[in-house]
């Protein structure tokens, strides 16, 4: 496993809630490369809704065969800005994977919602 990360927070967005929100971020990015299925999927909220028409279970299905059909991930996430607004927050950031010949460098968003004291995942975008 190598992972990467290079975090820059907003100075605004600088209080507890931000650093939990990045460290859900930095959980999320280490529990891909270390191929941690079960950690990995457990950052997505029941909120979420997987991108297309694919139902929670297949996009978890597919998401856990993707992970552990490589030999060795890593993901490198730089330039972290995290906003937040009571229970909800945003992370934007460049996302840097990398996957025996795959090598893909694109901006991503999540979205993420806060229950308990635990932040969740419920939307994640590329691009923008």
């Amino acid at each position: 496993m190598l992972l990467k990360l290079g975090y820059r927070v907003k100075p605004a967005d600088s209080g507890p809630a931000s650093q939990e929100v990045e460290s859900t971020v930095k959980a999320w990015a280490s529990a891909w490369a270390a191929k941690d299925v079960k950690a990995y999927l457990a950052l997505y909220g029941k909120e979420f809704d997987p991108p297309g028409s694919q139902s929670r279970s297949a996009w978890e299905q597919e998401r856990k065969l993707k992970i552990t059909s490589k030999s060795k991930i890593e993901v490198r996430v730089d330039g972290l800005a995290v906003e937040v607004a009571g229970d909800k927050a945003t992370a934007k950031f460049r996302q840097d994977y990398k996957a025996g010949a795959l090598a893909v460098s694109s901006r991503k968003t999540l979205e993420l919602i806060k229950r308990g004291d635990q932040w969740h995942i419920v939307k994640e975008t590329v691009g923008g």
